[in-house]
This record gives structure tokens, C-alpha cells and sequence, in this order.
């Protein structure tokens, strides 16, 4: 992760500097974004990810000299209106988005607030920036104009030592993409242009000229198109034809297409259209969803938390809440909570706020006191007479 965001000035970007883009990606016309992105598992895979991940709330909270910490009651703009354009979720949405597919998320701070802090971070789209790593430090470009160091904001994916720039997916996974665009633009060809017919209609009688065959081949797609029965006479054979094993394959080209790039980007390629020769049960889906959130989108959330922290005033930081999208059934969320509760981890009021629901009144918190008491005044007396009062 490079964070070139500095302090020194509270100065504004035009936002229409901000999408002024253009360009293929890296020079790599046969592999650029839009048509990697019409290779169905590489959307289904890239859309999981930034689809959940942004859909993880993005709190704010202060470190506390005891080593506890608190919620911020008034969250930054940074956390609660970061971009002109769209949503929180979009925000997190485009961040994710462009370093799943190149490596690198760029952003301009257009906003600052008193204390000169990012108040907004527009997301610039990659292919418009180009980093010069000759010099002491790098230089960075908007379509050939500098960035101010103090206004960027450089958040990298996978990355090499040497380098401050990422490794971009669709350049590294270049042959793979190019496979699976080929086997799925044949399978289009194949069923919309008919490579292999699917039936043969043969007079074994005589030879047809041209357009007796056009009539009889007519006669046929009229009764095939109205499911009706076609009848012949008897010197006519019919014939389907099945798909040769050899234009077959494309399909297990698409499978296993499907389960590199699940791969690639840490999901199990069932979630994708890919196979693991395993199969999936009841009992370990809710397991598999922390997994995913383990596995594949911890390390995209730790990467953000420290991008987004770095732009705001100590002790201050941002962290997701991963519990929003990992949810037990009811009773293990029950049993969780009241052991929680008894131990001290959460309180009451926090148990509930998990669940969605408002703090007990003061009145329901007194009736709820006295049923407990009484249910362990009962409990009491049932252990010490040996099960019976």
C-alpha cells in the first residue's frame, strides 16, 4: 500500500478532472476490462467480492489510552459521504472493484475538512494513470498531467518488492482470460450459427435438386418450431447428430476457466460455475461463509482499513464490521449473546443493537432484572434439593 496523501494544503480537485479517462489497459488491446469482463466467471468472481465487500458497514472508532476503544458517535465525511457520485456503497464498490481487476486503485482527494483530513477521495479509473518510478519517488500522471502528491491516494493489491505499482489480474492472467473470451465467443458461434447441424434429412430414393431440399427442409423447421409431428414418406430417413467431442470440449474449457480464476481471486469455484469434485451440504454452508470472509475477503478489508485509516486524525481508525454478513441462526445467536453478556464481553444494550433493536427502557430493564432473578432463585433451589422444590 502507497499513501502519497499530505497535509499541507486544503485544496480542492475539479471533479470533472476526476473521469477525464481513456485508454486501453496497458497496451493489452486483446485483454482489456470491458471485454474481460464479458468472460462470465471473471464478472461472477470480481462481482462476489465487491458486491460483499461493499456491502460491509465501515465504521469509525478512537483508540483509548486503556487499550479499549469507542465508537465515534459523529463519523468523518470520509466514512459517511466520501464522493460526490453515489453512495458509501458505491465508493467501496469502485475501490474494490478497481484493484480486483487492476491491481491499483487511485483516488484524488477533492475535499478536505478544517483540520485538512480527506473530507472526499473520487476513485480515478487506472488506465488513465501512469506512474514514472525513474526518480527518488514516483511520479504520478492523470492522461499525462501530474498528480499532486498531497491530493493522491494510492492503494495497492497484489504487489512485488522494487515496485510501488500493483500487478493487475487481467494482465498477469492474461492466456487464461484469452482461453476462456475464445471457448465462450465459440459456444456463442456454435448455438447461433449452427456449426453442426442438429438433424439430417436424407430421400434415400433420389437425389433432391436444391429447391425441393429448401421445400422439405422447410416443411421440417415448420413442424420442429410448432412441436408437431412431421411425417414422410417412406423413402426419407431422419437423423439427429450429436456435438463432436472435439467442439464439445469448449465446455470443459468453461469449467475449467471458471475454476482458475476462482482461484485467482480465492473462491470456491462452485460459487463461480467451476468444480471442486466435492459437493456441498447443509451443515458446512454456514461454515464456507466464514471461510469466504477469512479467506478471500479479509485480506481486501485489512488493505482498505489501513488506506482509510492513514487518512484519518490519530487515534482515530476505520474498521468493517464482518459480523454484518456472517449471521448464525437465531438460537446460536441467542446462545453467542447470552454468554457474551455473562462474561462481560457486550452488554445488554449491545447485544440488542446487534440484533437491530432499541436499548431497553428503564422499565423493561427492571421487569427483565426481576424475571432473571427469580429464574435463578429457581434454578438455585432445584440444584440443592436435588431437582425438586
Amino acid at each position: 500500500m502507497s499513501l502519497l496523501f499530505g497535509r499541507r494544503e486544503s485544496r480542492s480537485v475539479s471533479y470533472s478532472d476526476v473521469w477525464s479517462t481513456g485508454g486501453d489497459v496497458s497496451g493489452l488491446r486483446a485483454t482489456s476490462v470491458d471485454k474481460a469482463l464479458r468472460l462470465v466467471p471473471l464478472y461472477a468472481a470480481t462481482r462476489l467480492i465487491a458486491d460483499q465487500f461493499a456491502s460491509i458497514p465501515l465504521h469509525g472508532y478512537r483508540a483509548r489510552t486503556d487499550g479499549t476503544r469507542e465508537r465515534l458517535s459523529s463519523p468523518p465525511r470520509l466514512l459517511s459521504q466520501p464522493s460526490a457520485s453515489g453512495t458509501v456503497y458505491d465508493w467501496k464498490h469502485r475501490l474494490v472493484t478497481s484493484l480486483l481487476l487492476r491491481g491499483n486503485a487511485y483516488g484524488i482527494v477533492t475535499s478536505t475538512d478544517s483540520g485538512g483530513w480527506p473530507g472526499t477521495v473520487e476513485w480515478l479509473n487506472p488506465d488513465a494513470v501512469s506512474v514514472d518510478e525513474s526518480g527518488a519517488a514516483p511520479a504520478y500522471y492523470l492522461n499525462g498531467r501530474p498528480i499532486p502528491r498531497e491530493s493522491l491516494v494510492h492503494v495497492v493489491g497484489y504487489s512485488l518488492p522494487g515496485t510501488v505499482v500493483g500487478v493487475s489480474p487481467i494482465a498477469a492472467f492474461q492466456s487464461t482470460i484469452l482461453a476462456g473470451s475464445a471457448a465462450q465467443d465459440f459456444a456463442r458461434d456454435w448455438f447461433i450459427n449452427g456449426a453442426v447441424p442438429s438433424v439430417h434429412v436424407k430421400n434415400t430414393a433420389k437425389t433432391l435438386a436444391p429447391g425441393e431440399a429448401d421445400a422439405v427442409k422447410s416443411r421440417y423447421k415448420a413442424a420442429v418450431r410448432g412441436r408437431d409431428v412431421l411425417v414422410t414418406g417412406s423413402d426419407y430417413d431422419l437423423t439427429t447428430i450429436g456435438v463432436p467431442a472435439d467442439e464439445a470440449r469448449f465446455i470443459e474449457t468453461l469449467k475449467l476457466t471458471a475454476t482458475q480464476i476462482a482461484s485467482v481471486y480465492g473462491i470456491p469455484p462452485e460459487m463461480i460455475g467451476g468444480e471442486t469434485g466435492s459437493s456441498m451440504t447443509y451443515a458446512n454452508v454456514e461454515q464456507q461463509a466464514i471461510n469466504f470472509v477469512s479467506y478471500t475477503l479479509r485480506p481486501w478489508l485489512v488493505r482498505v482499513e489501513e488506506a482509510v485509516t492513514a487518512l484519518m486524525p490519530r487515534p482515530q481508525y476505520a474498521r468493517f464490521n464482518v459480523d454484518a454478513i456472517i449471521r448464525g441462526d437465531l438460537l446460536t445467536r441467542m446462545q453467542a449473546h447470552e454468554i457474551a453478556t455473562r462474561v462481560g464481553v457486550e452488554t445488554n444494550d449491545e447485544a440488542r443493537a446487534l440484533e437491530d433493536r432499541a436499548p431497553l427502557t428503564p422499565e423493561q430493564l427492571a421487569a427483565w432484572q426481576s424475571q432473571y432473578r427469580a429464574g435463578a432463585s429457581s434454578l438455585s433451589t432445584r440444584d440443592a434439593t436435588g431437582g425438586t422444590e
